[in-house]
């Protein structure tokens, strides 16, 4: 898609390493990780023996809560946390008129088809409208959308509302990121799916949960508000894979996207990436630094996998992202202009966006 360029005005985040977007980035780049044992166990190859599963789950935040009340409990953690870092007025309804909302999710992770279906079709209905409800913003119903792609959620939305603001739709878009890998449904299927790390499999995710939002607007709306942008994004790609891809190398969908994204600039300071563990995942980033690492916009890239501290946390990884390249700006002159946050999802679809260091930011 054409070039874009989005201020990032608002910033929220809940995560197992800090409770607002400040101290989970602070702890985030000081490498910080809460791992804790899940009240789950899988079959080990010893006889009658079990392996205890290790995760990121956010004690004592989110006890006794699941499905869609967990859903709605996480995204509201991060949003009230964006009107505190935005010193934004939740009860101002012009405000939030003007302003439309996307919720990054990932499909439900249950092993049944009719329980799947039931659960995305009561998120589909009630999570948006719940929770704008909980938190009082006077969202229309109309500049409400789900986004159900797992990782690649947030950035896919990111695009829309690029393109939402261009034709004047709407004044400013709400994205925020929302997912839990750490319930019993999930874990199941992950189990099933032979995806968790144990320690008869060390190649393998720990499940993490966590939410994260963005506010975004023009460049022109936020000088009109005097709104200091944390960041702005320059450039964004989604991709999604061919019906058949036998053929194709593994990673090139990817390099494509992230080509695409930075073929304007001509130094990646950063990248902050979806790597969670998993075999597959560093396969294809792998094939896709081999094809684009002698490029001059890539020479002494630095690398930041999040899930490191966090683990994997889903559709609410991009916003993370984009958060954490937001503040390290903010707190780390050093760091650089350009960060490149990348997705890869379950479903083979990729996405990537380039952020630069907003002109004018202070060191708060």
């Amino acid at each position: 898609m054409a070039p874009v360029r989005l201020a990032i005005t608002g910033l929220g985040m809940v995560s197992t390493v800090g409770y607002d977007v400040v101290s989970a980035c602070a702890s985030l780049r000081a490498g910080i990780t809460r791992p804790a044992p899940l009240d789950f166990q899988v079959a080990s190859s010893e006889d009658l023996a079990v392996d205890a599963v290790t995760g990121h789950p956010l004690v004592g935040v989110t006890d006794g809560f699941s499905g869609l009340g967990l859903q709605i409990h996480l995204a509201s953690l991060a949003l009230r946390d964006l009107l505190t870092y935005g010193r934004l007025d939740a009860s101002d309804p012009r405000f939030w008129r003007d302003t439309a909302l996307w919720v990054g999710t990932s499909p439900p992770r249950i092993a049944e088809d009719a329980d799947r279906e039931a659960l995305q079709r009561l998120l589909d209905a009630r999570l948006c409208a719940e929770l704008v409800r909980r938190v009082g913003l006077a969202i229309s119903p109309d500049h409400q959308r789900l986004v159900p792609r797992g990782h690649t959620s947030v950035l896919s939305a990111v695009a829309e509302a690029a393109e939402a603001l261009a034709h004047g739709h709407v004044r400013r878009a709400l994205v925020l990121g929302v997912d839990s890998l750490v319930g019993e449904d999930e874990l199941r299927w992950l189990a099933f799916h032979r995806r968790l790390k144990t320690p008869e499999r060390p190649v393998g995710l720990m499940p993490g949960e966590a939410a994260a939002a963005l506010l975004l607007e023009t460049e022109t709306e936020a000088r009109r508000r005097q709104a200091v942008p944390a960041g702005l994004i320059t450039a964004v790609e989604v991709l999604n894979p061919p019906r058949e891809i036998r053929d194709e190398p593994p990673g090139l969908l990817l390099a494509r996207a992230i080509e695409a994204t930075v073929a304007q600039v001509s130094r990646v300071h950063t990248t902050y990436g979806d790597l969670n563990g998993e075999e597959w995942r560093a396969r294809q980033w792998g094939t896709a630094l081999v094809r684009f690492a002698q490029h001059p916009p890539f020479q002494g890239v630095r690398q930041s996998w999040p899930a490191t501290s966090l683990g994997d946390t889903g559709a609410a990884s991009g916003a993370i992202h984009l958060a954490l390249a937001c503040r390290t700006f903010l707190r780390n002159p050093a760091s650089g202009d350009t960060a490149l946050v990348w997705s890869q999802a379950d479903s083979g679809a990729v996405a990537s966006a380039l952020v630069r260091r907003a002109d004018g930011n202070t060191n708060t």
